[in-house]
């Protein structure tokens, strides 16, 4: 996920907010992946080809950066159903994910017992 994508989505055109907005993609990531896993440093390329995890970073490095202000005057439902659409199919695509790999490995446990 790089900071460019996020800014187109969050139209942003000069690079003076830079340094607050990366801040924000690096706490967003942070937050998305331990959402789903205590040890996402395990699974790099499952988030980085993932798009329902990009979907949830932008969405949640967009609300931090519009939300900036202790106070608020709109409301924040969208937020929370799209995050919480991203986040649950990152879960299932996750468990999926783990699935897979499990079976891989049980396929080459058993494809090395065979020649043993």
């Amino acid at each position: 996920m790089d900071l460019e994508t996020v800014k187109k989505h969050i139209r942003v055109l000069d690079d003076f907010e830079d340094d607050i907005l990366t801040e924000y993609l690096e706490w967003s990531k942070t937050k998305v992946e331990s959402s789903v896993t205590s040890t996402p440093h395990l699974y790099i390329t499952f988030f980085e080809s993932n798009s329902h995890y990009k979907r949830a970073v932008i969405l949640l490095t967009a609300h931090y950066f519009n939300n900036r202000l202790p106070l608020s005057d709109k409301p924040q439902y969208n937020l929370s159903f799209g995050l919480r659409d991203a986040l649950s199919h990152l879960n299932a695509n996750f468990l999926m994910y783990q699935k897979e790999l499990n079976e891989s490995d049980e396929i080459e446990e058993i494809d090395e017992d065979e020649f043993d």
